[in-house]
């Protein structure tokens, strides 16, 4: 038998809590819930290391442990014109203390996730689905309008340079390639699809385990 991680979304808000059923193997469970409060992109512009611009979505919990508002103060990433960026995402838990990297449970069980990218606006397909306003509650994740107001395509691409151990080494998504192009303002949408036993490296098998947004200003 192989380990197995489930992860399940148990808040209504966009706060999600990652419940981890390590039943692959018959072994002691070392984690049994990883809440993810925090969602970092750290880049890299690979002409000028100087220019490692980051953001940050956030949600923590109150003493309680009910979420609080969603913080979107730090999701704002600020991109030079005609650059190249490597870029690593960052996924952790706050509950824990020390506070627990979620993305190295991610890598682990990497054949079973993949993330996704969606620079808003586009006047391309959308990589991830959106079904607004024939289902007014498919709105996009905060800071991200819905619907998306009209304007010009935010001039950004996103390749990711990561890839799994499946024999398809179907791609990951913690690590990518940001490429700009001629200044604009949009968003960045990005979902993490839990696709265990069914990763084909499309969007549709699976389940959302994450949904976040960033605002995004190329200068």
């Amino acid at each position: 038998m192989t380990k197995l991680k489930t992860f399940a979304i148990l808040a209504a808000s966009a706060w999600v809590i990652f419940s981890c059923n390590k039943d692959e193997q018959v072994v002691s469970p070392t984690i049994s819930n990883e809440a993810l409060t925090t969602v970092q992109l750290k880049l890299v512009n690979i002409a000028d290391a100087s220019d490692a611009p980051t953001a940050q979505w956030e949600q923590l919990l109150d003493n309680n442990g009910n979420p609080l508002p969603v913080d979107v103060s730090k999701a704002n990433l600020t991109l030079k014109a005609n650059a190249t960026y490597t870029a690593s995402l960052v996924l952790l838990d706050k509950t824990q203390t020390p506070v627990f990297n979620v993305s190295d449970e991610i890598k682990e069980r990497s054949n079973y996730h993949l993330f996704f990218y969606q620079p808003l606006p586009t006047s391309s397909a959308l990589v991830i689905p959106n079904n607004y306003p024939a289902d007014p509650n498919d709105i996009y994740p905060e800071p991200i309008p819905t619907p998306i107001p009209a304007g010009n395509d935010l001039n950004l691409t996103v390749t990711i340079t990561d890839h799994d151990s499946n024999p398809e080494q179907y791609p990951v998504g913690l690590e990518s390639k940001f490429v700009t192009g001629a200044t604009g303002s949009g968003w960045l949408r990005i979902v993490l699809r839990h696709q265990p036993n069914v990763k084909n490296g499309t969007f549709a098998p699976g389940s959302t385990d994450l949904d976040v947004g960033f605002n995004v200003s190329i200068q």
